[in-house]
């Protein structure tokens, strides 16, 4: 698939890269902390999901830069402190990464040891290389899904558009006014199918009572706006 290999960030550390420009980015993970400080609570309580006291846990579609460990280590923190309270020995954690094989592992690996030294329990890190609309891991292994503001890239560009040679932008002005209704419709309905596919192969992939914190960045009408509201939310 030409896309596996087509679409990735920068990984360079100039001013066009994803990590000089990624404060937006970095406010939404700070937005998703409550609700992944609530899934690890949930997960921690329930001890037919956290058995023989280990936890999986996958970023699918992680960051670059400086955003790199922040979903992880606030997961991780989150363990820690409820467990603390609790007086109970945190669980071992296994930590896996994912993102297309093309974008930049050299150098969130090296933050993902950064994470293993800095925390006092067992963790333990890897990455797992794929498109996520493919499966990524074995049924029933995965306690916490994670992904900030990734499931916007579709799996492909829509079928109505590529069989009629329609393109999404068009030089023509009133060509384009004329064919936008088309054009969003069509990459609606194909964001619908990704993400319901994206949603059976997590959902295969999480044990019973796993949890998956996602968040996306969207309008609150059809119309289209140039102000873009987040919607974070818990599947679980």
């Amino acid at each position: 698939m030409a896309f596996i290999h087509a679409i990735h960030m920068n990984p360079r550390h100039d001013e066009t890269s994803y990590a000089r420009n990624s404060s937006f980015q970095n406010a939404e993970k700070k937005r998703m902390k409550p609700l992944i400080d609530a899934a690890i609570t949930d997960l921690c309580n329930n001890t037919n999901t956290l058995l023989h006291g280990k936890m999986m846990m996958v970023d699918v579609g992680y960051s670059s830069g400086p955003n790199a460990v922040a979903l992880r280590s606030t997961a991780i923190d989150a363990i820690h402190s409820h467990c603390l309270q609790i007086n109970q020995p945190p669980p071992e954690v296994c930590v896996l990464l994912n993102d297309l094989p093309d974008n930049d592992f050299n150098t969130v690996v090296k933050s993902l040891v950064t994470l293993r030294q800095s925390k006092k329990a067992i963790v333990v890190t890897g990455v797992a290389p794929g498109l996520f609309y493919e499966r990524l891991l074995t049924s029933n292994s995965l306690h916490l899904v994670c992904s900030s503001n990734r499931l916007f890239w579709l799996s492909k560009a829509p079928e109505d558009l590529t069989r009629n040679h329609i393109p999404v932008s068009d030089i023509d002005e009133h060509a384009r006014r004329e064919r936008l209704p088309m054009v969003r419709e069509a990459y609606a309905q194909q964001f619908r199918k990704d993400l319901s596919l994206f949603l059976e192969l997590r959902a295969k992939e999480l044990v019973s009572g796993g949890q998956m914190v996602i968040s996306l960045v969207g309008t609150r009408s059809n119309a289209i706006a140039s102000k873009f509201i987040l919607f974070p939310g818990i599947v679980v």
